[in-house]
């Protein structure tokens, strides 16, 4: 519940920063016209984009959770997802989303415990492979473009990548050889005991997550229709997502830029915000978005599209995610109530 707190209050510290970096903008007086040019067919595009994004992942949710239990449905996947969502977004690292859909499905729907942790995790794999194979496929597809247009912002990029591809390689080496692995442990554990960094680090608990991995891993393996149906599910939703950006610059009238390198860059900013514990990436997104997109956008028109943008995939996102889960628990109170009248 603290943690919870601190993220809200830190959503609406940086929320009233951005707010203020639009209003306090010189192009603020050219706002009203902005608005009167603004092309809402591209605008409603990527608001639909938005909302097919979260239908996929539930989705998602929904082919991984069939394999399991028979108790898991479409419908208990949409609220689902929409949890793992709202709790993703105002936590750091999106650490609040996973625990969130497990409490859910043993509170709620009364799926054990187990079960719960099997489909996150089996989702969690397979995403952050996916994820970090698109995002370094993306970097050296456009590896000129980035090399020329951000000299000054490459050893941050390449840091946000290399943090991504990181936790890929790992999934991947525990496909293989959990022993690889557990010595890489080790050797972590050695070097932070040797700069004192140590001391919470519970060796014994982190090999038991392990093996929950390679269990997860390895039932993914032996399912290899479902494995190809969630790695093009999760690659289409990662697209579709990372194109938002796109649809957003044709409805401010911006014209000139090729789709794939507006791809490449939010794929990328997305991947440098990753390691940032803020929730939601509040404050490293809007910097990055700013920073990497000054190529794309004129100066006049960048900050309304950064705001849009977070619109759309943060606080649209956020605020349509908890609007669902209130609406659910209203009902539930009111159907509770009835049931005892």
């Amino acid at each position: 519940m603290k943690k919870k707190i601190i993220g809200i209050i830190i959503v609406v510290v940086f929320t009233i920063i951005t707010l203020y970096l639009l209003s306090s903008s010189e192009e603020i007086a050219e706002f009203p016209e902005l608005v009167k040019r603004l092309d809402l067919k591209f605008l409603y595009i990527a608001i639909l984009l938005m909302l097919l994004y979260l239908l996929i992942n539930s989705t998602i949710i929904f082919v991984i959770g069939k394999e399991i239990s028979k108790e898991i449905t479409f419908m208990k996947s949409v609220y689902l997802s929409f949890v793992g969502q709202y709790y993703s977004l105002i936590t750091p690292f999106a650490a609040g989303g996973q625990p969130a859909q497990i409490f859910a499905m043993k509170s709620k729907y009364n799926i054990p415990i187990s079960v719960g942790t099997t489909i996150t995790v089996k989702k969690f794999l397979i995403f952050q492979v996916v994820v970090s194979l698109y995002a370094i496929s993306m970097f050296f597809t456009k590896i000129h473009f980035i090399v020329n247009r951000y000299s000054g912002l490459i050893v941050f990029i390449v840091i946000g990548l290399c943090v991504n591809l990181f936790g890929g390689i790992l999934i991947i080496l525990l496909s293989y050889s959990k022993v690889l692995v557990v010595k890489i442990l080790d050797f972590i554990i050695l070097i932070a005991k040797k700069l004192h960094l140590a001391k919470r680090i519970k060796r014994d608990v982190i090999v038991e997550h392990i093996d929950d991995y390679v269990k997860n891993i390895e039932e993914i393996k032996n399912n290899k229709k479902t494995m190809i149906t969630l790695i093009i599910m999760t690659f289409v939703q990662l697209t579709i997502y990372f194109s938002i950006t796109y649809f957003i610059y044709l409805s401010l009238g911006s014209t000139g830029a090729n789709y794939i390198d507006i791809l490449a860059i939010q794929t990328i900013v997305y991947v440098v915000v990753s390691f940032i514990p803020t929730p939601g990436g509040a404050g490293a997104s809007e910097g990055s978005f700013y920073l990497l997109f000054r190529v794309f956008f004129t100066r006049d028109v960048l900050l309304y599209a950064m705001a849009l943008w977070r619109i759309i995939t943060y606080y649209g996102n956020m605020i349509f995610s908890g609007l669902i889960l209130l609406i659910v628990r209203i009902f539930g109170y009111f159907k509770r109530k009835n049931k005892y009248v």
